[in-house]
């Protein structure tokens, strides 16, 4: 199998990219400069000799979205879109990855795939209409919703545990995390093993995809500085506290019903995946943080 993958070289696309080379897959980057945007027809010639377009690529910043939407449609939409339409013309199979932001707000227990989606900001609902165009132009695509994802080089500037390490490091006494948001802090590598499974599978439609277990952003920002060893406090926060231009749902936790339904194992707790990830991947550079800080 041969694969052309947009985002390669983000925190998911580095984990698939990983996975797949380890099953033998090959993973070619698809740079967003190659695509042709004013005569997409064009698009199909570069999925020549692939199986599959894996898009992992987007605009992840939700504030920014905000701020400047048409960017976020742009990137999000639009762009999908038109890799949409080329698989189809190409006759290439497509996996699409979006978000369990993408629910909303009305429900208090995790989404699972049949819940009606009511996203609450702008980035969320590019991630719907994006869901949308994939399933038009393709209805045997596969799309992925996953949650809080963590991962990757630690010197990523979105690496989230990394940056709370850091942050817990900075200071002497505490740091305050929301503790009215919750969702499913989910490991990168754990997503790019469950994808090949559905692919390997021939899995078509829309699959939640999180590690077990929801927390809220308190919760987990804990777990991190604990699993580190940092003797600092964290301390919960209301979620006003942190003045957020995008209205982002306190309730991003989700199930994979789906794949429970299919007879797939469940994927393994958020707090033994943050284990993993942090004793393995981070181990050398925490010890070297607090080197350098004297720690």
């Amino acid at each position: 199998m041969k694969v052309l993958i947009t985002g390669a070289n983000g925190l998911l696309g580095t984990s698939i990219t990983k996975t797949f080379a380890c099953a033998g897959i090959t993973c070619d980057p698809l740079d967003r400069g190659q695509i042709n945007w004013v005569s997409p027809a064009q698009n199909a010639t570069l999925l020549q000799k692939y199986d599959y377009l894996l898009h992992t690529a987007a605009n992840t910043n939700v504030e920014q979205c905000e701020q400047e939407p048409e960017a976020c449609y742009r990137d999000n939409v639009l762009l999908t879109e038109l890799l949409a339409r080329a698989c189809h013309e190409a006759s290439v199979p497509m996996v699409f990855i979006s978000s369990t932001g993408i629910y909303g707000s009305h429900k208090k227990e995790p989404y699972h795939e049949y819940d009606t989606v009511q996203p609450t900001t702008h980035h969320h609902r590019a991630k719907w209409l994006a869901e949308r165009e994939v399933l038009k132009w393709l209805p045997d695509a596969l799309v992925i919703r996953t949650g809080w994802l963590f991962g990757g080089r630690p010197e990523t500037p979105k690496n989230f545990v990394a940056r709370r390490i850091e942050e817990g490091l900075s200071v002497e006494h505490q740091i305050n995390s929301n503790e009215e948001q919750i969702g499913n802090p989910t490991f990168s590598n754990d997503v790019a093993e469950r994808l090949l499974v559905l692919i390997e599978s021939r899995q078509t439609g829309i699959f939640n995809c999180v590690n077990s277990g929801s927390a809220s952003r308190f919760e987990y920002v804990k777990e991190i500085i604990q699993r580190a060893g940092i003797g600092i406090d964290v301390l919960p926060s209301k979620g006003s506290s942190f003045n957020r231009k995008a209205q982002v749902s306190n309730n991003e936790a989700a199930q994979n019903l789906k794949m429970a339904l299919y007879g797939l194992p469940e994927m393994r707790s958020w707090q033994d995946a943050l284990a993993v990830y942090i004793g393995s991947e981070l181990h050398q550079w925490i010890s070297d943080q607090k080197l350098s800080i004297n720690f």
